[in-house]
């Protein structure tokens, strides 16, 4: 039979991945995104705000007609 998955069995796999993490060196100074690049990913995060307030606003403002 399959040994139970236990929490000190997680404890020890979470230790894991994150060394695994640590080791992947997740350094942001190289400056990988252009002006142009980081323009569009704010846009796309204020869009994710806005865009599905508006689509309520729009919906209740048709539902009302």
């Amino acid at each position: 039979m399959a040994k139970k998955f236990s929490f000190a069995d997680a404890k020890i796999r979470i230790k894991e991945l994150e060394e695994q993490v640590e080791a992947l060196n997740l350094n942001t100074d190289d400056h990988i995104y252009t002006t142009a690049e980081n323009n569009v990913i704010k846009f796309l995060k204020v869009w994710g705000l806005v865009g599905p307030a508006l689509a309520v606003v729009l919906t209740a403002i048709l539902m009302h007609r």
